[in-house]
């Protein structure tokens, strides 16, 4: 399994982000580690109604910091602000 997040958006927010991440998240994941020049592949991510569900299938810690960095990164473009929470 691994550690489950749920990146959320305000309300009123979550069309926008949710447009966002439709047009983004496969390529997000796609990028490479810097550390290791691989894919994301053992991170998973699908956009929910109230933002992004992550999961880091026990991949690397760094890796899964990476990818939700990323993603907090584009979901603020479109909200003021994002809440982790665990799954």
């Amino acid at each position: 399994m691994g550690k489950e997040y749920i990146l959320s958006v305000p309300h009123e927010c979550r069309q926008a982000v949710a447009l966002a991440l439709e047009q983004h998240l496969e390529s997000l994941l796609q990028c490479l580690d810097p550390k290791t020049n691989d894919a994301f592949l053992n991170v998973y991510a699908s956009a929910v109604a109230e933002g992004l569900y992550v999961c880091d299938n026990l991949s690397n810690s760094s890796v899964a910091a990476s990818v939700i960095r990323r993603a907090i990164d584009l979901m603020l473009l479109h909200a003021p602000s994002v809440s982790i929470s665990e799954a």
